[in-house]
């Protein structure tokens, strides 16, 4: 690459050619930072001189070679052509003899006669022809070398000889002899190299990649990025044409540090004084907010010596402003560190942070990389830490902390701590990774070894993962110590979400409360009890006070790891008391400050909610969305008895979208015994119970519908706002043509609702109208629309309004029907259900119904073909499509396209209509296939 910003310095350097060239020699000392261009510069100069005639003595000094006599000299001889033999000898010194199996060599007087005879060669080689003497990084030369060089330096004034010799100024370590010798001749001249410019940068830019590459955009980032440095600069150019080369279009507008940075911030680190390297790698380790003062202490050298580090790694493009000038390229110095070194390093930066007060977040970051620090203040900071970083919402850092304290605990009450924070930090977000602990923390427990706070805190996650009995002897225990205030309360308040989340519990093993919360005054009382008395006024129909009481708790409560559940409790409430929009607008509220703040369970937690609230909306979509965000932020694993109900959202979904397949692929994902004892259970039990209900198989839904009554009685939690059990097992009872059964339910649930706008009267109301004959049922019918319309309940206003239209299609009123029959299409294509199907545009006169306006049964019965009648058959058995088609070895399209013929001709609408009808149509194909028979036995 052409070199770039040098002309002045070019024009300085041939102007001294010119004059050693006419017999003045003279001394030119080349200074800039590492990497600045001064070996590009020398190497163009020198082609030049070569060119001009001069003889091209060159030589590159090594701080590996500092200790080898004449090391330079002799590099710089190879070039004059002497024979081997009088080169060697030239190169002899007497210092070769006190070095030999040592390190490092005594200094030893070079002789006058070794320095003439290595000189003299030099000096007669100029009487011939001018010699250009160039050395790079002279800083770095033997001691022998320098002197002479020094001797060639004295006697140039009249020799036709230019010595042109390259040093980096910032190194720390600098030759002070080596300077003030050569700087204080007559002949010798200094030039500096700086940085690149902008336009410099945009000049190298044009000349790698073309025009185009000389955008505002990239030249900024690369000059911001390199610092205007040659190397830098050049492996920036080199990444970005990789970018390129990959498809990133982007790559112009921005230059985006890769391999060939960090290789050339690699390369750039070892040409420097190792005192500098550990200067740049101490600074990496430590971080942006390093002081002077820390970094002397951390490597223990002097302040002076660090100012002037940082200084040097500024001039040389990697530093600004004391500090990397762009992340990659710290990357690259930690990366070129020795594992071993860097976990020294980080230890020796975590005790002079610890010794000068910084934050225990700032030191337990270092202590986490660092070898062991057994140090009494290490194991506290690390606690310390992670409380803070819990506070702060930086779970991930938390959980760091507290893995390192557990590694480096020796006391058991020490680790139980430990383990017991472990536990909680990961709760945020899955609890599967802190169930390991569970065993251990509950042993403890019921040693009496386990603080009561972290018994608190351990008996709701034995809770949450089912295991009562363990939860039940854990509160045992630690009711029986002493405990203050604050401790009975949080006990008092574990008890009683025990009774919200476990009412199947016997009273017989619930443990006693105290009753200092019960009997605090209200503006005492602690969440778990208010939400208890929410929970309370939510099962009320005539109360109005909920949503006031709901919106006091969630707008005084922070959000955190205790009151997480205390908040689902209360939006259940606002559902349960049918407040959707309320419900809805909060639990948005929720979501979004719980994605805010990284905490993946409370999201998980609150999707959930939001998932029951759209299914209650209609909104079957969304719901669906919500439930799989909850199944991806939190694995199946981590949900304990919870995941019952959120398995239920899924499979209602699934079969109220008719996908009946994939809802069995929900109800195959285990569900923990213990759930059954939760209200998550009774939801489980209830959307089985409507899969089996859709699949054909009424008895199975029958049992799971009276399981939840059984159960919800049993509790005293029998609430059809919470499941509506009694109107979906009077459907199972019409499927299986008891009508009288089922409108003695419906109008059971009808008597428990009560009067008033209730969501679950209008469905009572629908279940009730379709026990009655199709003249008593408009009045019902039309209420439960009203109330459904009301209330908001997008889907269940879709099966009322379908059952209206079909009744005034039953009445003889088409246009009516067909009305509310585009209604009831449009309302279930918002909701995302199968539309139902459109009525007939000819409805039959008035003679083909009886005197109450029902229709007449048909004079010949429906016939389906044989194979119609045997997929039918099959599906009114319960089976699902895929079973169906496997059995007859047809594909689940035939059997989809065979069944929707069956319904239009049989005139229904679900898979629990078919049994109904199945026998007649059956009928109707024998008596065909027996015509079939004879015609084909008497053709005619």
């Amino acid at each position: 690459m052409n070199l770039v910003e040098r002309d002045e310095e070019l024009s300085v350097m041939e102007g001294m050619f010119d004059a050693a060239m006419a017999g003045q020699g003279g001394v030119l000392l080349v200074s800039g930072a590492v990497a600045s261009g001064k070996s590009a510069l020398l190497r163009a100069f020198g082609e030049r001189a070569a060119a001009a005639g001069a003889l091209l003595l060159q030589a590159t000094a090594s701080d590996a070679e500092r200790d080898m006599p004449l090391g330079v000299m002799g590099q710089l001889l190879l070039g004059v052509g002497s024979p081997d033999e009088d080169m060697a000898g030239a190169s002899r010194s007497p210092g070769e003899a006190a070095m030999a199996g040592t390190g490092r060599r005594a200094r030893v007087t070079l002789p006058a006669a070794v320095v003439t005879e290595q000189c003299g060669i030099v000096l007669e080689k100029a009487r011939e022809r001018p010699v250009m003497v160039i050395v790079d990084d002279v800083h770095h030369v033997d001691q022998d070398s320098l002197e002479c060089l020094l001797y060639l330096a004295r006697r140039l004034n009249r020799n036709r000889i230019l010595m042109v010799l390259a040093e980096s100024f910032t190194e720390l370590s600098d030759n002070t002899r080596f300077q003030v010798d050569f700087l204080r001749l007559p002949g010798c001249r200094n030039i500096r190299l700086g940085p690149l410019s902008r336009g410099g940068v945009a000049d190298m830019a044009g000349a790698y990649g073309g025009e185009r590459w000389r955008t505002r955009p990239l030249v900024t980032h690369l000059h911001r990025t390199g610092g205007g440095n040659p190397l830098l600069t050049k492996a920036l150019l080199e990444d970005t044409a990789a970018s390129l080369a990959d498809g990133d279009e982007s790559g112009l507008d921005d230059c985006v540090p890769g391999e060939a940075f960090e290789r050339a911030v690699t390369a750039c680190l070892y040409r420097v004084d190792p005192a500098l390297q550990h200067i740049a790698w101490a600074l990496a380790v430590h971080g942006p907010q390093a002081s002077p003062a820390e970094l002397a202490e951390v490597l223990g050298v002097g302040r002076e010596s660090v100012h002037r580090g940082l200084t040097a790694l500024g001039a040389m493009g990697l530093l600004g402003s004391g500090w990397f000038r762009h992340e990659a390229g710290r990357a690259a110095v930690l990366h070129s560190m020795e594992p071993a070194h860097r976990a020294r390093l980080e230890a020796r930066v975590a005790t002079v942070l610890h010794e000068h007060g910084r934050a225990a977040t700032v030191v337990a970051r270092h202590l986490m990389l660092a070898q062991r620090i057994d140090d009494a203040w290490a194991l506290p900071t690390l606690i310390e830490a992670a409380d803070r970083a819990l506070t702060d919402d930086d779970v991930a850092l938390a959980l760091s902390c507290l893995r390192a304290a557990r590694d480096l605990c020796t006391d058991e009450r020490q680790s139980l701590d430990v383990r017991a924070a472990l536990t909680r930090a990961a709760w945020r977000v899955n609890p599967a990774i802190g169930a390991r602990y569970l065993p251990d923390l509950t042993a403890a427990a019921l040693a009496g070894r386990l603080g009561q706070r972290h018994s608190a805190e351990l008996a709701g996650h034995l809770l949450w993962f089912g295991q009562v009995d363990q939860a039940l002897a854990v509160l045992h225990t630690a009711g029986r110590g002493a405990a203050g205030a604050g401790l009975r309360h949080r006990l008092d308040d574990i008890r009683l979400w025990m009774d919200r989340t476990y009412p199947g519990l016997p009273r017989t093993d619930r443990p006693e409360a105290t009753g200092d919360v019960l009997r605090a005054p209200s503006a005492a009382r602690s969440i778990h009890d208010r939400v208890a008395t929410l929970a309370q006024a939510a099962s009320d129909p005539s109360r109005d006070d909920v949503v006031v009481r709901a919106e006091q708790i969630l707008q005084g409560t922070r959000l955190d790891d205790h009151t997480v559940p205390m908040l689902v409790a209360t939006l259940d409430s606002l559902v349960l008391a049918d407040h959707l929009d309320v419900a809805a607008y909060w639990c948005e509220t929720l979501v979004k400050e719980a994605t805010e703040r990284g905490a993946p369970m409370w999201q998980a937690r609150f999707a959930a909610v939001k998932a029951r609230i759209e299914v209650r909306l209609g909104g079957l979509a969304a719901a669906e969305e919500s439930v799989r965000t909850a199944n991806a932020l939190v694995p199946a694993e981590g949900w304990g008895v919870a995941l019952a109900s959120l398995v239920a959202v899924a499979v209602y979904v699934k079969t109220a979208m008719g996908r009946l397949g994939e809802a069995a692929d929900h109800l195959g994902v285990p569900v923990t015994e213990a759930a059954f004892q939760t209200p998550d259970g009774l939801l489980y039990l209830w959307a089985r119970g409507c899969y089996y209900l859709a699949a054909g198989r009424p008895y199975a839904a029958l049992d799971d519908f009276r399981a939840c009554g059984d159960t919800m009685t049993g509790w005293g939690l029998d609430r059809p706002a919470l499941v509506p059990w009694r109107t979906d097992a009077a459907l199972a009872h019409l499927a299986l043509g008891d009508r009288r059964r089922a409108r003695a339910l419906a109008e059971e649930q009808l008597a428990l609702v009560g009067p008033g706008a209730a969501w679950t009267r209008g469905v009572s109301l629908r279940v009730l109208a379709r026990t009655l004959a199709p003249a008593r049922r408009l009045p019902l019918l039309g209420e439960a629309v009203e109330i459904l319309r009301e209330t908001g309940h997008r889907l269940e206003l879709v099966r009322a309004t379908d059952d209206l239209s079909r009744t005034h299609r039953e009445l003889g009123d088409a246009g009516q029907a067909r009305a509310l029959a585009r209604r009831a299409r449009q309302l279930a294509g918002e909701c995302g259900v199968p539309a139902p199907e459109a009525p007939p545009s000819d409805t039959g006169t008035p003679s083909d119904r009886d005197g109450t306006g029902a229709a007449r049964p048909r004079r010949h019965p429906v016939e389906l073909s044989d194979a119609e009648l045997r997929v039918a058959t099959l599906a009114a058995r319960g089976l699902t499509n895929r079973e169906i088609a496997d059995k007859l070895f047809i594909t689940v399209s035939t059997v989809e396209q065979h069944l929707t013929r069956a319904y239009r001709k049989l005139d229904v609408q679900r898979r629990t209509d078919l049994m109904a009808k199945i026998t007649s149509a059956a009928a109707g194909s024998g008596q065909r296939s027996k015509r079939r028979h004879r015609a084909a036995r008497h053709p005619a």
